[in-house]
């Protein structure tokens, strides 16, 4: 089975997440977003999901676009089910020497494998070697500004079922930078958020790389570290792996490190370190789900764990997710309802099937592939209404 050719569409959707919407943080209102297909030469297709962010992944949609040009004519006429030469290709088309097109390469990764499923009548996670699990605890990311309103959403999602919170602890020093006040204000909510928080469910304390020093970071993690629920998620930069591991050697409280995690070697890299005991994966950031084998073998092999998150997703990079972390030997809440809390596009959805969302549980469908159907005509008003969208915008 011959890959034909490439085709992407243009996704428009509307953030509605609290401190998504505006201007005040670093997080986007509008994310680039394209639905992925990739054609057999027998006619049949799969579809994948490349969405990014400009100020957290550095890719605009014009970027992805490009991407996905080079990589159609990179994969013409190779083997859809060799899936390690498809990420060769791709490599060697765009990026192969410094870090970039891992979004778009994911979209295409995921169609492929969304393809070759059909074909063969197998989900995607028994290509990926098989599920653990169908079913899973949720985790939600909580980006509200106030100790009281943190409290009170931590409240309502445990009301409903979820099992991990990430509250998140640098968004104010992001923003307004570096100094005590700024500080404390962070931390005054992840206070109020352990203070209404059962033992058993978990709270990954997330700085998005904003606590800057390393001796700081223990200092100010020692103040929490009677919480056993408790971890801290990516305090320092992504490239300071000696300052992650110095972090992990001097607190209590467990690491785990997200935007390290960007290849197969930086997984290396953090494993020969002892740099974390748990990592977040995203799989537009690694590639897709080729490379996020590579990543999950290690951890398992070292006794690091693997949470999955969204990016945030539509409903089929979230079914994605839920695939890849079926996969995961160690179980922890997914993040994977970015199409229910972060975004929506628009009043009608042009995606059937997929993962349901029900009383703080995500379970895949019984389908092959995927399991994610498009409504092509659905599709069609969608890219008619977000063009109009952006036409009205620049008037």
């Amino acid at each position: 089975m011959e890959i034909a050719g490439l085709e992407w569409f243009r996704l428009y959707p509307r953030v509605f997440k609290e401190a998504w919407t505006e201007d005040e943080y670093v997080w986007p209102s509008r994310l680039p977003s394209f639905l992925v297909k990739a054609t057999a030469d027998d006619g049949r297709y799969g579809i994948g999901e490349a969405t990014s962010q400009i100020w957290y992944l550095g890719e605009t949609a014009e970027h992805i676009e490009a991407c996905l040009r080079a990589y159609d004519g990179a994969l013409r006429g190779s083997d859809a089910e060799n899936f390690a030469m498809a990420q060769h290709a791709m490599e060697a088309a765009v990026s192969g020497g410094m870090p970039g097109g891992r979004t778009a390469r994911s979209g295409v990764d995921m169609a492929l494998y969304d393809l070759v499923g059909k074909a063969r009548g197998l989900p995607v996670h028994a290509l990926l070697g098989g599920a653990y699990r169908q079913d899973f605890e949720l985790l939600t990311n909580l980006y509200f500004k106030t100790p009281e309103a943190m409290a009170a959403a931590c409240q309502d999602f445990i009301g409903r079922g979820f099992r991990g919170l990430k509250v998140k602890v640098g968004d104010v020093l992001l923003a307004k930078g570096w100094d005590r006040a700024n500080l404390e204000s962070e931390l005054a909510k992840l206070e109020a958020a352990l203070a209404v928080v059962p033992r058993d469910v978990y709270v990954d304390a997330d700085a998005n790389q904003s606590w800057d020093n390393a001796k700081w970071t223990v200092a100010l993690i020692e103040r929490f570290s009677g919480h056993d629920n408790l971890s801290i998620e990516q305090p320092l930069h992504y490239a300071d792996l000696s300052g992650a591991a110095f972090v992990r050697a001097h607190t209590r409280v467990p690491l785990i490190l997200d935007e390290s995690v960007w290849s197969p070697r930086a997984m290396m890299e953090i494993v020969r370190l002892a740099a974390c005991d748990r990592i977040v994966l995203k799989l537009n950031r690694l590639g897709g789900f080729f490379p996020s084998l590579q990543v999950i073998a290690m951890c398992e092999a070292a006794g690091i764990g693997v949470s999955v998150d969204t990016n945030p997703y539509t409903l089929v990079g979230d079914t994605a997710v839920c695939h890849i972390a079926a996969v995961v030997k160690t179980s922890y809440p997914v993040d994977c309802e970015g199409h229910v809390s972060f975004l929506t596009l628009g009043p009608e959805s042009p995606f059937r099937g997929g993962i349901t969302v029900r009383d703080g549980r995500a379970r895949l469908p019984d389908a092959a592939g995927l399991g994610v159907d498009v409504d092509w005509d659905a599709l069609a008003r969608h890219t008619a209404r977000g063009v109009a969208g952006v036409q009205s915008a620049l008037r």
